[in-house]
């Protein structure tokens, strides 16, 4: 008997510990300033900042499951974690799930080397190898180009710029918040393009099952509050070079 209530009392508490965490999956795809990775833990950047203040908001403790990037809506639909952020509903194949309001602003981006002359027009990338994230949409050039857009996909943001470096192709298509922190901080940032062609503005959100652990009201007035109180930006700040900081543009 005493065994017995060992057990449910170890189950119980595992339950309880359960719910009071929130469990954020994360994909493995992106880099810094998006995040960082330490012996299979995410151990640094925008996204892992996002969480722990949001979790503190929540008063949750923070968790993070990392994923691939297919198999991250997987592991949400799954009940594997509760939130899914930094993504946008035609990223995603499920049609069902809460998006939260806006966490993050960024552009599309294509980005080049300096030996590269600047693009004027969508319809230059026909028929060119861009860099492009595995299991990830481009509706914004999928739909200009059709089949003439030539996907040149690798594992990761970082992956694509040594690629960029290494003249394996002469366009990448990523985003300006990841683009700007590496042309500053990479070692060889000399050679990136600090012209960039703009695709489109890009917000991002945070998806979440409709009867998940956390509803939606409560996610919205969590980054609300994260933003009137000025964190979500001082968050941003910490991971802008000091230079973008200060008001520098492309």
């Amino acid at each position: 008997m005493k065994l017995l209530f060992l057990l449910l009392a170890s189950i119980l508490g595992s339950a309880v510990a359960s719910a009071g965490e929130l469990v954020m999956i994360v994909s493995t795809e992106t880099g810094m300033p998006y995040t960082s990775f330490r012996q299979g833990l995410l151990s640094d950047g925008l996204i892992k900042s996002f969480g722990d203040a949001l979790a503190q908001q929540l008063q949750l403790t923070p968790r993070y499951l990392l994923a691939p990037r297919k198999r991250i809506e997987s592991a949400l639909r799954n009940g594997e974690g509760d939130l899914l952020c930094n993504m946008r509903p035609e990223w995603l194949d499920g049609k069902d799930w809460l998006w939260s309001t806006t966490i993050l602003s960024s552009q599309e981006i294509i980005a080049t080397r300096r030996d590269t002359a600047a693009i004027r027009s969508v319809h230059e990338l026909r028929r060119q190898r861009i860099g492009t994230l595995l299991g990830y949409r481009y509706p914004n050039l999928e739909q200009p180009l059709g089949d003439e857009f030539k996907r040149d996909d690798a594992a990761s943001d970082d992956q694509n710029l040594a690629k960029l470096l290494r003249n394996r192709f002469t366009y990448m298509l990523t985003n300006s918040v990841y683009y700007d922190y590496q042309r500053k901080l990479h070692r060889e940032r000399a050679a990136l393009n600090p012209v960039t062609y703009a695709v489109a503005s890009t917000d991002t959100y945070c998806a979440l099952p409709a009867h998940g652990k956390i509803s939606l009201g409560a996610l919205d007035q969590a980054i609300l509050s994260l933003k009137r109180h000025g964190q979500l930006q001082a968050i941003q700040d910490r991971y802008r070079p000091a230079r973008l900081a200060q008001g520098e543009t492309h």
